[in-house]
């Protein structure tokens, strides 16, 4: 009997145990869900779909549908340095605790070869590449980024080393020397040799997005506030882009992140092929203007749209649409990295069968047009959707899926 008795004390204790440790996982589950920000979650997912969608627009940017090219550009415009930015906006935190995360790092590596294998599969499939290994020296398709996070990371190693403090004035001078570095250097003539050489065109060029996105959250910038300059400005640069893209197309060069030399042999204003200097640091402001703009519109129509005040836009549609948007958006801002390194075969895939084609010689109506441009657009979310799932994040991270309590 005593030993029943002892038995089954034993047994509750452990079943007790259990049931703590379940708890303290669930309450540090639901912390860390908490501690995210949805505007910016809704955001990033709106960022990926752009990015998406602005990759199945790239083989029809030359097309004489103005819809394609003028989306494209104003995709391009901004699209990357918002992701840049917020790559450093929400480094910064765990950078400030423990400094550079070369196990990070190290899975970045692996992601790079492994996605620059999987894309030279899709050269040979679809556009009769007879390179028989990956080129893994050179990168201007979509690794470049994964390259480039390398970079950004391994430049803060200085400061770890000899700066006291990850903060205050100290930090701020060398983001800001980072920042003054990059830009002139992405004009040296060794760039005419280098090209794409380990994507440093593009980790140069798009470097002071990276340490801005850093310098906000040093400084407390926060995306719960809404300011109105920024704004207004990204909508006076949105349509003056979308509407004098004919005017302003040897400036997009810029959008790019290229050696400087490919943007002074464009059809520029002597001043500035003289000082093309003068684009790339112009390029900074525009973008993020632009970029914030779309954030502020995308909230905007969240909240309202779930609201009394704008649901009456929809009187014979689902009111809670706005609210299921924003969950989707939300759920893919969460998971952006899967989407962004296995989107590419899919496009790929699909352009392969001459699609294009119909779209680059002309002579359509404009319903087919537009009716493309949508379908181009459902199956972007569509391939969000397929995506954006923890365990490809696990994936693209190196990592064991976490087990649910």
């Amino acid at each position: 009997m005593q030993k029943e008795e002892r038995d089954r004390i034993l047994l509750e204790k452990e079943q007790t145990e259990k049931q703590q440790t379940e708890k303290q996982q669930t309450e540090k589950q639901s912390k860390k869900k908490t501690q995210r920000i949805k505007e910016l979650d809704s955001f990033k997912g709106f960022l990926i779909f752009i990015v998406v969608f602005g990759h199945f627009l790239l083989p029809l940017k030359e097309s004489p549908y103005p819809l394609f090219s003028r989306s494209f550009y104003l995709i391009y415009s901004f699209h990357m340095p918002a992701f840049v930015f917020l790559s450093g906006y929400f480094g910064y935190s765990g950078w400030k605790k423990r400094g550079t995360n070369f196990r990070s790092l190290l899975s970045y590596v692996f992601l790079y070869l492994f996605m620059q294998g999987m894309l030279h599969i899709c050269d040979i499939f679809f556009y009769g590449s007879t390179r028989i290994f990956p080129d893994f020296w050179h990168a201007s398709s979509t690794p470049w980024y994964i390259l480039a996070l390398i970079f950004w990371n391994l430049a803060l190693l200085p400061a770890e080393l000899f700066l006291r403090r990850r903060e205050g004035k100290e930090i701020t001078a060398y983001l800001l020397f980072l920042i003054l570095l990059s830009v002139p250097l992405s004009f040296l003539e060794v760039g005419r040799t280098l090209k794409d050489f380990l994507a440093l065109d593009r980790s140069l060029s798009f470097a002071p997005f990276y340490y801005l996105g850093f310098l906000a959250k040093c400084y407390g910038f926060s995306f719960q506030k809404i300011y109105k300059l920024p704004a207004t400005l990204g909508l006076l640069f949105s349509l003056s882009l979308f509407g004098f893209l004919p005017q302003l197309l040897p400036y997009t060069r810029v959008f790019y992140g290229t050696w400087g030399y490919r943007i002074e042999r464009e059809a520029i204003l002597p001043f500035f092929k003289t000082y093309p200097i003068v684009l790339r640091i112009a390029y900074i402001p525009f973008a993020l203007c632009i970029a914030y703009f779309f954030f502020f519109l995308l909230r905007f129509l969240l909240e309202k749209g779930g609201g009394q005040r704008f649901s009456g836009a929809f009187p014979y549609g689902n009111r809670e649409k706005p609210k299921k948007i924003e969950s989707f958006l939300q759920k893919t801002g969460e998971y952006t990295l899967p989407i962004f390194v296995f989107h590419r075969p899919f496009r790929d895939a699909f352009f392969a069968c001459g699609a294009d084609r119909y779209f680059l010689e002309g002579g359509l109506s404009l319903w087919i047009v537009v009716l493309f441009y949508l379908f181009l657009i459902g199956f972007s979310l569509v391939l969000m959707k397929l995506l954006g799932r923890k365990a490809l994040d696990a994936f693209c991270r190196f990592r064991l899926p976490e087990k649910r309590p």
